[in-house]
């Protein structure tokens, strides 16, 4: 086996020139071991003390990205030299290996290795070289923004690459200075700043420049290390070749500067890098029609409080107690409406926390509900307190007037945000505060049919209004507030007059579906049939913007993961999966296996 090992590295491309007595120093001191398939030689983080020399079979070299997604940087064959550079850089593992098969190899320690580099400078430059080729491809190859690029050709892009480690507080890119380099963080954090004002934090998987260099427009922010960090840097000439030539790569950019930068869209075309198409509205062009698959956690809401209000309308009937009645009536008012924003929640690819929805869902029920009961006591009723009939088309109509109105001033004071960009977050703000509304009326339609005696008028109220929830409020501020996000989007992309006829036709839905439920134009069977046919019509409409909404977000998905190859939802997944994809720049929580956040364009991290 001696014998095998001496010609193994007299033979060995690397070890050329090496003396002989070095040589059989560093036999004796190698070690052959052998692996099954599967078998792990190296794990990625752990300390490395020692390097394999391949002898026989295949290995993979993998590695995970931030969001724990694993990444085939390459497989090694007889002669390959693996493990060397945690040798040479004093750290940690940067790759794990396995055996693809059987696998024979020489393990060589650190010492013995060091003496190998101390007698050949070609063994130690050679390897150094290769080495830090290596780490950039690596950490290249796991930023889903190059996937598109082919292995080959990554691995050029490599050499071209920079790998620059930075001390704490050193200033990278100065407010006001020119585009001349696109800086992308493989570790450490850094702080974004305009003049006195922190604009924001970027850590390992995000990168800097690329808005400077898209528009020829000066830095607006300066960028300073927090840490000891480390950053690959590429040229500018290097960066717009690569847009030139990759589609996935130039829609990735266009499409983070729309969200960063939408003033700065149209400067994008003085780069003569974009098409026309590509420069018109994010939301322009044929979207893709991947179905959308719904979690089901708007069910557990429906069955746990469902079942919460069926036991306290049990106990408030059979008891008569004041407790289980206050019970009842609170998880019958809350029951229909909280289900209803759950299942728009659920149908959402980009989901903003849960306390959003909750301050727009309150305020609704506590500031757009009395000022609503307070404007139509004195417009319409005269101060009264019994409310004339509703035959007239006038009393409907000003109502439903109002009460849109109000609600839709609670969505835009409340999330009028520039994190609020798709048209699902228009739908699932507007059905909170609809659904806010809603249950608070629902509450006090049914304190209003309490008798001392007897809690069933209550609950039936409470029963029915559950059932008839979802074609009410939720749909027609959803729908309506739809109309403003069209508008706006609009407006932002600078298109005519013409582009407002689908907004104004929104709003006017919403305002005649709110209008003809509350119309009295026919009594008994006929009335249940006219608001029956009027919820079915918004549910069919507020179906049509969620496709839509759905479409959307996939659409920028899709642009900003190119490498993405799931589906975007959680039907394989498990809804474990959805806490641990959280943006820790703006708090939206992104479908599982997605690298850049859609809402902000910062890069998403596993833990």
């Amino acid at each position: 086996m001696y014998t095998e090992i001496i010609d193994f590295l007299r033979n060995h491309t690397l070890l050329h020139g090496v003396p002989d007595s070095d040589l059989e120093v560093v036999a004796l001191a190698m070690e052959k071991v052998c692996y099954k398939a599967n078998d792990q030689l190296i794990a990625e983080g752990a300390a490395g003390n020692e390097c394999y020399f391949i002898l026989s079979g295949q290995v993979q070299v993998l590695s995970k990205t931030l969001i724990g997604k694993p990444v085939l940087l390459a497989e090694l064959g007889p002669g390959s030299l693996i493990g060397e550079i945690a040798l040479l850089q004093q750290e940690k593992r940067t790759a794990s290996v396995k055996a693809l098969g059987d696998v024979d190899a020489l393990r060589l320690d650190r010492a013995s290795f060091q003496r190998l580099a101390e007698a050949s400078p070609y063994f130690h430059e050679s390897l150094s070289y290769s080495a830090e080729i290596r780490i950039r491809h690596g950490l290249l190859r796991k930023a889903s923004i190059w996937s598109a690029i082919p292995d080959s050709e990554l691995r050029g892009l490599a050499e071209i690459t920079v790998r620059r480690r930075v001390q704490r507080g050193e200033t990278i890119v100065k407010e006001g200075g020119a585009a001349d380099r696109f800086f992308m963080i493989s570790k450490g954090r850094f702080e974004k700043r305009a003049g006195d004002k922190r604009t924001g934090v970027l850590g390992g998987g995000d990168y800097f420049g690329e808005i400077a260099l898209l528009t020829g427009v000066p830095h607006a922010d300066s960028l300073t290390s927090m840490e000891d960090s480390e950053l690959l840097v590429m040229g500018k000439d290097e960066f717009h070749f690569i847009l030139q030539h990759y589609d996935p790569v130039r829609r990735h950019f266009l499409e983070v500067l729309r969200i960063r930068r939408p003033d700065l869209s149209r400067t994008a075309a003085g780069t003569a890098l974009f098409t026309e198409t590509e420069l018109s509205s994010s939301t322009a062009g044929k979207w893709s029609k991947a179905k959308h698959s719904r979690h089901d956690s708007w069910i557990n809401v429906l069955f746990g409080l469902g079942g919460l209000f069926l036991v306290f309308s049990l106990l408030a009937i059979w008891l008569k107690d004041q407790v289980w009645v206050i019970a009842a009536l609170l998880t019958g008012g809350l029951v229909g409406p909280v289900t209803f924003v759950s299942y728009m929640r659920s149908a959402q690819l980009l989901i903003f926390r849960p306390a959003r929805l909750v301050i727009v869902f309150v305020s609704s029920a506590v500031i757009a509900a009395p000022l609503a009961w307070l404007l139509e006591r004195d417009w319409l009723f005269d101060g009264g307190v019994n409310p004339p009939a509703y035959t007239s088309f006038k009393v409907p109509l000003t109502i439903a007037i109002i009460e849109e109105t109000l609600k839709l001033l609670i969505c835009v004071s409340l999330v009028r945000t520039k994190g609020t960009r798709f048209l699902m977050d228009a739908l699932v703000f507007g059905a909170a505060a609809g659904m806010g509304f809603s249950a608070l009326e629902s509450v006090l339609y049914g304190w209003t049919h309490l008798t001392p005696d007897s809690a069933w008028g209550m609950i039936a109220v409470l029963w029915v209004r559950a059932l008839l929830s979802p074609f009410g409020h939720g749909t027609w501020t959803a729908i309506a507030a739809a109309s403003l996000w069209y508008a706006m989007a609009s407006r932002a992309a600078g298109q005519g007059r013409y582009a407002l006829f689908r907004p104004a036709g929104l709003l006017l839905s919403a305002i005649a579906l709110h209008t003809l439920w509350d119309f009295h134009i026919w009594e008994g069977v006929w009335k249940a049939a006219g608001m029956i046919i009027v919820g079915i019509i918004g549910l069919l409409l507020l179906g049509w913007l969620i496709r839509n909404g759905a479409m959307e977000e996939h659409r920028a998905l899709r642009i900003l993961n190119p490498s993405t190859e799931t589906n975007l939802s959680t039907e394989n997944e498990g809804n474990e999966a959805w806490p641990q994809l959280i943006c820790d720049a703006c708090g939206t929580q992104s479908p599982p296996d997605t690298s850049y956040c859609a809402r902000c364009g910062q890069a998403l991290r596993r833990g």
